[in-house]
């Protein structure tokens, strides 16, 4: 069913002249690879010629809105999910695809709204987390251009810096508000403290690391 949103006065591309149209919206059934999906639709009605039509804005939303649908449904990542993953580790479009060995245009087409490929999908979520990109980058990087590979290992650096730092104010906080002895279990490996937390070798000891850390 049509539902009128508001009337006006505009172009119709098959009177090919100015009328008064009235824009609204329906319930649309779009086919998407072996999935039927429900999407809203925006359309204008000229009464004149008793016809409808869409524009070409509308009909890229349509479009899109169902792609959206099927990914979800198929546990697909969307494009902004992509865009994340490669923009981690500093790659342009290109860069990306060639390290996973795909044709150079490829990342541009699934940022841009195309449904990407099964096999592709579970490469791309396989790699969504650090740890296991970084076990795909050693797989890949003796076979991957130089200087893709000395990006990617400065981004890997400098993620794995920022994530020892976090760990290691966590265990600060987590630490000054303890008085008695306990275990910091998120550590690589369990620490016990003792209960002398006005010690100043303690303090020492937290300069030292957080020296350490920085450097």
């Amino acid at each position: 069913m049509f539902i009128k949103i508001r009337e006006v006065k505009d172009e119709c591309p098959l009177c090919e002249g100015m009328r008064n149209l009235i824009y609204g919206e329906q319930q649309e059934k779009i086919r998407v690879r072996d999935e039927e999906i429900d999407v809203l639709v925006n359309l204008f009605y000229c009464p004149t010629g008793d016809h409808y039509f869409q524009s070409f804005n509308d009909d890229e939303k349509r479009i899109q809105n169902a792609y959206r649908e099927y990914r979800k449904r198929k546990g697909f990542l969307q494009p902004e999910e992509i865009k994340q993953i490669r923009e981690q580790y500093g790659l342009s479009q290109r860069n990306f695809a060639r390290l996973l060995g795909w044709g150079d245009i490829t990342i541009h087409r699934y940022e841009s709204g195309a449904i990407q490929e099964n096999a592709h999908n579970d490469i791309l979520l396989l790699i969504k987390s650090f740890e296991d990109f970084k076990k795909y980058f050693e797989k890949k990087k003796n076979s991957t251009d130089s200087e893709i590979v000395r990006k990617v290992e400065d981004k890997i650096t400098e993620i794995e810096r920022k994530n020892n730092i976090q760990t290691f104010n966590l265990w600060i906080k987590c630490c000054s508000t303890k008085k008695k002895e306990h275990v910091i279990p998120f550590l690589t490996k369990d620490i016990i403290m003792p209960d002398y937390w006005g010690h100043n070798k303690y303090y020492q000891y937290c300069a030292n690391n957080e020296l350490a850390l920085a450097a």
